[in-house]
């Protein structure tokens, strides 16, 4: 082994190190860091929470469409309207409120999935409550509809904006694993015979000599009388 390949001690360490490090990468990825934005989203599921309670259409409330009672169907709930009730019940209800207890990645990528879909779904549930044809039935949007978009409108953003960033401790773990090389001891010592035989290239290849000084001298002996 040439002098610049480590011990077989050194080198299992520094494996070991980056292995450390690379464990330790993965928990801090399990957990998603919200800041200043988890009271953006407890804004939002309180919102969504008030909606529930307040009419969506004409005197239906959210939660008797949410749940397909009676009184949604006699009013003339459509699909594209529980659907949208179903997207932001997962979305918000369920795995926002997970979110923000554990602060679980998983948790809040698959709220991410449901409010992305569920935001501009709610586009088409008002087009299609607003031209259906018995549009003077007196069931129009009410304001728990609009709360509630308002509601998926800002965790939509917040998880926009948190949901694939890595936090400065996830940042720093990955620098510092990307900072150290580690090979095993053939990857020294290939690495040690490549450099060894570029000097010894360079020792032998006519075209890599320096010979600047000799053809100094050669025009001096031509130059002087």
């Amino acid at each position: 082994m040439s002098e610049i390949t480590p011990s077989s001690e050194e080198i299992r360490a520094s494996a070991a190190s980056v292995r450390q490090l690379a464990v330790e990468e993965k928990k801090a990825a399990r957990r998603m860091h919200l800041g200043h934005h988890q009271y953006v989203l407890l804004a939002a599921l309180l919102l969504y929470v008030v909606a529930l309670l307040l009419p969506q259409a004409g005197s239906v409330r959210g939660f008797e469409v949410l749940l397909r009672m009676p009184a949604a169907a006699e009013s003339g709930i459509k699909i594209t309207e529980y659907i949208y009730s179903t997207l932001l019940f997962l979305g918000l209800g369920v795995f926002t409120t997970l979110t923000l207890i554990t602060r679980r990645s998983v948790f809040g990528l698959i709220a991410w999935m449901f409010c992305t879909v569920g935001f501009p779904y709610s586009v088409l549930a008002i087009w299609l409550r607003q031209t259906r044809s018995s549009s003077g039935d007196g069931v129009d949007l009410s304001i728990g509809m609009w709360l509630s978009i308002v509601a998926v409108g800002l965790a939509f953003v917040v998880y926009c904006l948190v949901a694939l960033r890595r936090d400065d401790r996830q940042k720093n773990l990955a620098e510092s694993r990307a900072s150290q090389t580690v090979l095993d001891e053939v990857g020294y010592a290939q690495r040690s015979a490549m450099v060894t035989s570029q000097k010894s290239a360079e020792d032998t290849n006519p075209l890599l000599e320096d010979d600047r000084r000799r053809r100094a001298a050669e025009r001096h002996r031509r130059n002087t009388p």
